[in-house]
């Protein structure tokens, strides 16, 4: 009887291993398609994502400064005028893979972005375009492009503010009040 009891224990010790494997090192903190207030959105104290092109100067610095006061990590990217596109897309690369649980991009580029994007879609990255809307990419019309778009303001001051505004709402786990990107 000891003998299968000990068996049993055996057994279970092994399922349980078993199902501590490697996890995935990809972000996840909300699901960028459908976020809902039951996602739980994320933490204040969370690394958002800034990439904009080298005209956008002022614009970064506003965002920096906003989302700094609002209690997030901000990390700013500014592509510079040669070469912008790539640029940009090794830095919304790089943001993704150091966590960021949002992005915040006005493209040099919106079509050279599209792989990056959905890469950012599949870590669960909440991307949220400034200004234009980042195309949709795929051959089915799957519609992957930016969660959601901030219309370029007045001036860099008022988009900066309605794109923190956006991202404390993305934080709280809300839609955010804004245009959604697949509609203009």
């Amino acid at each position: 009887m000891r003998s299968v009891v000990a068996v049993g224990a055996l057994l279970t010790v092994l399922v349980l291993a078993g199902c501590q494997g490697t996890t995935s090192v990809a972000p996840t903190p909300v699901q960028s398609t459908d976020l809902t207030s039951s996602d739980g959105g994320f933490d204040q104290q969370a690394v958002i994502g800034v990439v904009v092109v080298h005209d956008d100067a002022a614009l970064a610095t506003e965002l920096r400064t906003g989302l700094r006061d609002a209690g997030f990590r901000p990390v700013v990217r500014v592509a510079p005028a040669s070469g912008a596109a790539a640029a940009q897309r090794s830095a919304v690369a790089g943001l993704v893979r150091s966590g960021a649980k949002a992005l915040l991009v006005r493209a040099a580029d919106a079509s050279a972005l599209t792989g990056v994007v959905r890469t950012a879609h599949d870590a669960g990255v909440v991307v949220v375009s400034l200004g234009d809307p980042l195309p949709a990419t795929g051959t089915g019309g799957d519609g992957v492009s930016a969660d959601y778009r901030v219309p370029g303001g007045a001036d860099d001051a008022e988009l900066a503010a309605a794109a923190v505004d956006v991202v404390r709402s993305l934080q709280r786990g809300e839609k955010p009040s804004v245009d959604d990107a697949g509609t203009d």
